[in-house]
């Protein structure tokens, strides 16, 4: 690995430029021996991230130049309230006037620039920076077809694709030609693709080619990709990566943030099946650790409208376990009181309320409410 850094001249150097909304703007600098100037990278870390310790990030990778102005703004927005729906994530793009583009071989016959994402970018990146292994491409036109590109030839550099609009007619860098095949041999990982595509005079010489590409993804994604689709042609051409980042967001980490239906073929598993499913999340498709308390919440939940009984035994198993867990330890107390017992929903409700403590401010006046809801419950409860 050290003698493919060392072809690439890899040079990387930190570079504090600004903070905004508490979001640190750094620079990354590489270079390669096939291009005379230096390769700058803006990298956009996230909120706190200076003090959050050992926190591993998520990355998000665009090779527009002005893509990181839009990305900050909707990463900020979408992941400032408790990183609902998204996680807080590192985001890089190429800087304005980075001439690595002119590595792309338009043609597919080649990979010089994947092979720089792969052996220069990716590890500068992980080196540099807190990273937690799961990473998204994502790109508009020519570069949705440079994400495309990583799919079929790097599957194992990124984990989803987000992808607006790609250049494919003509069988543009060969993805065509080469989808059927390469789409067949993906690795057994998860991967997920987000494609959208619309009828904008922009595209009016792609839409055979958006047609060909549907084909090819149902008749040979295998079952390792997640994949999914949208029309696009209502909306303005310009909002088109937005709307796809913003969709591809919410379905990505749709596991994390919605959780199973509390009635799915694992969650009639048991307490154990639940747990193992989040673990399997962890493991192989995120990379990072995934609670498992949204699921268990929606199935105590569940229980307790059918069987109070095995509810109660349900959730005082999961607060057994997840002792810590501010959601394991509330959802239970919850539970006492929707059956009216408020003596020991208050007494879990105290232990959630000092949990809270080192939650946002949100959280912490929630549970406090919650607990003063109950206190004038039991008050109600007690009265001749």
């Amino acid at each position: 690995m050290l003698g493919i850094r060392q072809w690439f001249g890899l040079l990387a150097l930190l570079v504090i430029s600004h903070v905004t909304h508490g979001e640190t703007k750094a620079s990354l600098k590489l270079t390669h021996p096939d291009i005379d100037t230096p390769l700058l990278f803006n990298v956009v870390l996230p909120d706190g991230y200076s003090q959050s310790g050992d926190k591993q990030y998520a990355v998000l990778f665009d090779f527009h130049p002005q893509a990181y102005r839009y990305l900050q703004g909707m990463h900020h927005w979408l992941s400032h309230n408790g990183e609902w729906p998204w996680p807080q994530t590192i985001i890089v793009t190429p800087a304005p006037g980075n001439p690595v583009g002119r590595l792309f071989d338009d043609t597919g016959k080649t990979t010089p620039l994947l092979d720089f994402f792969e052996s220069a970018l990716i590890p500068a990146i992980d080196e540099h920076y807190r990273t937690n292994g799961f990473r998204i491409i994502s790109g508009f036109r020519v570069n949705g077809t440079l994400a495309l590109s990583m799919l079929l030839n790097k599957p194992d550099v990124f984990d989803a694709y987000f992808v607006a609009a790609p250049e494919l007619a003509e069988n543009y860098a060969g993805l065509l030609s080469n989808g059927p095949k390469k789409l067949a041999a993906l690795p057994a990982k998860p991967l997920y693709l987000r494609f959208t595509y619309g009828d904008s005079i922009k595209v009016a010489d792609q839409q055979s080619a958006y047609a060909d590409w549907l084909t090819i993804l149902k008749q040979h994604a295998p079952a390792s990709l997640t994949w999914s689709h949208a029309d696009l042609s209502d909306h303005y051409f310009m909002s088109y990566p937005l709307m796809t980042l913003m969709s591809g967001i919410e379905e990505v980490f749709n596991d994390i943030n919605a959780g199973l239906a509390p009635d799915s073929s694992i969650a009639q598993q048991g307490f154990d099946a639940i747990v193992e499913h989040y673990a399997m999340l962890s493991r192989d498709k995120y990379g990072f650790e995934v609670s498992p308390q949204t699921s268990l919440a929606r199935r105590g939940a569940y229980l307790l409208s059918i069987d109070p009984k095995q509810a109660i035994a349900f959730l005082r198993t999961n607060q057994q376990r997840f002792p810590k867990d501010l959601t394991a330890v509330h959802t239970l107390a919850d539970a006492y009181a929707t059956l009216g017992q408020y003596e020991q929903a208050i007494e879990w409700q105290t232990q959630a309320v000092q949990l809270a403590q080192s939650q946002l401010t949100w959280y912490q006046r929630f549970h406090q409410q919650k607990l003063a809801q109950y206190q004038q419950q039991l008050n109600a409860q007690q009265q001749p």
